[in-house]
């Protein structure tokens, strides 16, 4: 009975989420061109599809030798939503072009997370078209959810609505966990989305619902927490255990995406070691701006 309650509990969540809005989001149409002379354009495409140029076969990305050297170039301005420059490309670019140097940048990590931060409305589209900006635009979704879930929990727990210990026992918090789960089920539909998979319920319902299940109990955080956080469960000990297991949780999911294979526990357990380790400074930061009056939300899908 336990397991039915808790996929019952795991669709109920994942069926909050707008996948529709998640979907039109990640198909956003985004063009994007590679200039540069062939040696260095080769590189570049490496990057964009991490280790396999062969795979350009999007028909959103055009490659040139040069912006002036071919006419089919698009002379009027706004062509392309993204020119990335690979290196002796950028002659006599159309106006307002928005052009990335990878050289001048310094590498490709650098270039995409200058494109991210620039167009961070194209972050899902580009990531479910090129894989190159997976890992980055991955990594920004955990950590955004794991800051949100932290503040959440810690702005809940300031007013003294709940008991110190309401993340320990899920029973005394149900809307606490509720929210937190939720936010959770946005992330996970996110990262599939930006990996190129199917956003299907039932699909999906499949990856989350073992590993909250088996792995992933608020308990098991909590567990760590109390020996690692200075006066055990407080205020600080709330957002450590929201951080800690939504990126734990994150991690696992990639894991699941990017290589298509399920974590074992010891792997988890790795995760939440390695969560915890970052948490507390990232959960410091938090409090201060929720001393400061400033919130951190999540889009709502």
């Amino acid at each position: 009975m336990p397991a039915l309650n808790r996929a019952k509990s795991t669709w109920d969540i994942l069926r909050t989420v707008s996948v529709g809005a998640i979907l039109q989001e990640a198909q956003t149409p985004v063009t994007l061109a590679v200039v540069g002379p062939e040696d260095r354009r080769t590189q570049a495409l490496r990057d964009l599809y991490a280790g396999d140029a062969a795979s350009v076969v999007h028909p959103e990305l055009r490659v040139f030798e040069s912006t002036s050297e071919l006419a089919g170039f698009p002379r009027e301005p706004g062509s392309f939503d993204i020119v990335i420059d690979a290196g002796g490309g950028r002659v006599d670019p159309p106006p307002g072009a928005a052009i990335y140097g990878i050289q001048d940048i310094g590498d490709w990590l650098r270039t995409a997370q200058r494109i991210l931060d620039q167009r961070p409305d194209l972050a899902l589209a580009l990531a479910r078209r090129f894989p190159g900006f997976r890992p980055e635009v991955s990594r920004r979704i955990v950590r955004d959810t794991a800051l949100a879930n932290a503040e959440f929990a810690m702005a809940n727990a300031l007013p003294g609505v709940f008991p110190a210990l309401a993340l320990l026992l899920p029973t005394a918090s149900v809307g606490d966990m509720l929210m937190l789960a939720k936010n959770q089920a946005l992330m996970l539909f996110r990262l599939a989305a930006a990996h190129g998979h199917s956003l299907e319920l039932r699909d999906r319902a499949r990856d989350l619902g073992p590993l909250l299940g088996n792995a992933f109990g608020w308990r098991a955080v909590a567990r760590e927490v109390v020996g690692v956080v200075p006066g055990g469960v407080g205020l600080i000990a709330r957002g450590v255990i929201a951080y800690a297991g939504t990126v734990a949780l994150g991690e696992a999911l990639l894991r699941l995406y990017a290589m298509g294979q399920k974590p074992s526990r010891a792997q988890i357990n790795r995760y939440y070691r390695e969560a915890l380790a970052d948490a507390r400074e990232a959960v410091g930061g938090v409090a201060r701006r929720l001393r400061g009056g400033g919130r951190r939300s999540l889009p709502r899908k």
